[in-house]
């Protein structure tokens, strides 16, 4: 299996946050991406169940199940979907979230706020890569 072209891509974005996940998904859609979102890692989980998604977009602070908790389950089951993870302010806080959701599986971290040249451009780059066998 080839990996999805960008403008085939289905990337799963997921964040609590309603605002910024609005503004993510019109970004990402007017870039030639199809979007499907979740509000929190429960909801992901539910989504990847009964649809297939080319790359995994996630925050890591959400309620009910945080974005680490979400990688390592997606990882569990998956090993080949990219996955790219977002958290706001990691060093300000003293936070080794992307630190950790990088051991998690995950192979961008972005630290919000993030240039959105940069996302696009790892988008790409993730989705042009040839699956492992």
């Amino acid at each position: 299996m080839s990996a999805a072209k960008p403008s085939q891509a289905l990337i799963l974005l997921v964040d609590d946050d309603i605002d910024l996940r609005g503004i993510l998904h019109r970004f990402l859609e007017r870039s030639g991406f199809s979007v499907a979102t979740a509000g929190n890692g429960r909801e992901a989980l539910e989504r990847l169940e009964i649809q297939h998604v080319d790359l995994l977009l996630t925050d890591l602070m959400m309620p009910e199940i945080s974005g680490i908790e979400l990688i390592q389950t997606v990882r569990r089951t998956n090993l080949l979907i990219p996955i790219i993870a977002m958290s706001a302010d990691a060093d300000l806080r003293n936070d080794r979230s992307l630190e950790l959701a990088a051991l998690a599986g995950a192979q961008v971290v972005l630290e919000k706020p993030f240039a959105m040249n940069r996302l696009i451009r790892e988008l790409h780059r993730l989705l042009a890569a040839p699956e492992i066998p």
